[in-house]
């Protein structure tokens, strides 16, 4: 029997090197691993180029016209109520109260409708009524999403005008007593609580009154 016969071949797959360079193993390894990181940096670009369209580049100047989280879709024809989301009021520290509030003066000044109809205005004592402002809350939000910046689509504002605003109208009396309609708050169903960001927005408005001396 040679030695030729008895020396076992190497096989073509071995994980060793035959010349004591890569093997074929540790190459495929280098290959896939360089792939992968093309790919961490391609995700890596896409998340950030994500979060300059959610949240805006802040690069840009506070105020920017073209600022696509503010900017209102072209079929929002007046000014759209200021929201504590906005970059305008991103340092001012105020709350989603304050979006809330803002959008309640915003909404009664547009939505009123003919004496009788049920495009009525939001009474203004709607914090006081535990359910109306939670509907309240999720009416100007709903509004925001469908207006506003880049989530705004002319199908979800169309749905807002049909459904959601409509639906709202049509609640409204089951939270309220017919005189809170009328300007004349009265306590009925669920009994006042104090909502997550009250204090918050009490305190700003403390800090932004001057006292007598400050005023003298």
């Amino acid at each position: 029997m040679s030695d030729e016969e008895i020396t076992p071949r190497r096989s073509q797959n071995s994980a060793e090197p035959s010349d004591g360079g890569t093997s074929p193993l540790e190459a495929q390894v280098e290959a896939l691993t360089e792939i992968v990181g093309g790919l961490t940096s391609k995700l890596t670009a896409l998340r950030g180029r994500i979060e300059t369209l959610e949240n805006g580049d802040p690069d840009e100047p506070d105020g920017a016209e073209d600022e696509p989280a503010d900017r209102p879709a072209p079929w929002v024809l007046f000014a759209p109520p200021a929201a504590a989301e906005d970059r305008l009021h991103r340092s001012d520290n105020h709350t989603p109260l304050w979006t809330v509030q803002n959008f309640v003066g915003w909404y009664n000044t547009t939505f009123l409708g003919i004496a009788g109809s049920q495009a009525r205005a939001i009474p203004v004592c709607w914090a006081e009524h535990p359910g109306l402002a939670q509907e309240v809350a999720v009416l100007a939000y709903s509004w925001r999403r469908a207006h506003i910046g880049t989530t705004a689509n002319v199908r979800d504002a169309q749905l807002w005008l049909q459904q959601t605003r409509p639906g709202f109208a049509a609640r409204l009396a089951e939270w309220v007593h017919p005189h809170c309609l009328d300007g004349r708050h009265r306590e009925v169903g669920a009994v006042y609580r104090a909502n997550r960001f009250a204090a918050a927005e009490s305190e700003q408005r403390s800090d932004a009154t001057p006292s007598r001396k400050e005023s003298q």
